[in-house]
């Protein structure tokens, strides 16, 4: 079972403007593991057996990032999820119900 939250910017709109170039700065983080379409990118510790899900999967929105995780995530991805909102220029994690969130 997954767990679902999203990374709401601080300021939407420079979000928007910036999107393509914060996907690609999200590409540098350590537990980068792959690139699915323009929008999409997973996460999952290298040293992690290669047979199971990767363990979280970041989508750039219009207005914010969706974060999926799929499996109990590895001290680094939790690292790299903990630097996402400075990554974004700020920006505050929720859950599904709209509660805070945080890794």
């Amino acid at each position: 079972m997954g767990y679902e939250y999203d990374a709401l910017p601080d300021d939407p709109d420079d979000y928007l403007r910036r999107r393509a170039e914060l996907i690609d700065a999200a590409a540098a983080l350590p537990s980068f593991s792959r690139r699915a379409g323009a929008c999409e990118l997973w996460l999952s510790d290298p040293a992690r057996a290669v047979d199971g899900w990767e363990q979280a999967q970041l989508v750039f929105g219009e207005r914010s990032v969706r974060v999926t995780c799929m499996t109990a995530l590895s001290a680094m991805v939790r690292a790299d999820l903990r630097a996402l909102p400075a990554l974004l220029g700020g920006a505050r994690y929720v859950d599904d119900d709209g509660e805070p969130a945080a890794f």
